[in-house]
């Protein structure tokens, strides 16, 4: 199935799925192993054959389609609004990055001497983790806009769980390159709902 929003579909769905991950850290410092997986595999997919392959399979982004579904419909919803200030300053960064070639020889650089251990991603995750981490922090913090995070002070304050955030803020930021390199606009995220909302469902289908 592919039409002319599949691709950008899956990309906003891959970051919608990363940035219920840093919600759920930051709010709750719950973490859902399989659903991080999936986003932190998603930074060592090159040359994939399809977008989705770069999460994996249409079942894996699951929970990324169904949050991205929920900030289409529901608003009003505190978790989709939050969700969407995200999205816009890592869409916002991701043009920065896209006109530094020296930053994204840098980033790419260091996500190849990670490759090897990404292929032992459960049993390497503290430590891809830790490294994706401080590669936002040195790369990408310094950039304008910066992305606040909000959520339990005493659980931001936690250094396992502000890299886990870092890392999947990481991911959001891959997510929303591919949105832009499939055609993403910001004037048909404006207008195109419905064909979002109609690719969505012919995604879970």
């Amino acid at each position: 199935m592919t039409t002319e929003y599949t691709n950008k579909t899956i990309a906003l769905a891959g970051m919608h799925q990363a940035l219920s991950q840093v919600q759920q850290i930051a709010w709750e410092g719950r973490y859902d192993y399989p659903q991080i997986d999936v986003c932190l595999s998603s930074l060592f997919a090159r040359n994939p054959d399809t977008y989705t392959d770069v999460y994996g399979s249409a079942h894996d982004l699951k929970p990324g389609l169904n949050a991205l579904r929920t900030s289409f419909t529901q608003k009003h919803d505190k978790q989709a609004l939050e969700r969407a200030r995200y999205m816009v300053n890592l869409m916002m960064l991701s043009k920065n990055i896209r006109d530094n070639k020296e930053l994204g020889q840098q980033i790419g650089t260091t996500i190849s001497l990670l490759d090897e251990a990404a292929n032992h991603l459960q049993d390497q995750r503290d430590y891809i983790i830790e490294r994706i981490a401080q590669l936002y922090q040195n790369a990408i913090s310094p950039l304008t806009p910066r992305v606040i995070v909000y959520g339990d002070p005493q659980i931001l304050k936690v250094d396992a769980n502000a890299a886990a955030i870092r890392a999947m803020l990481f991911a959001g930021l891959r997510a929303a390159l591919l949105w832009y390199q499939a055609g993403g606009t910001q004037l048909n995220l404006l207008l195109g709902k419905s064909k979002y909302l109609n690719t969505i469902d012919q995604i879970l289908d």
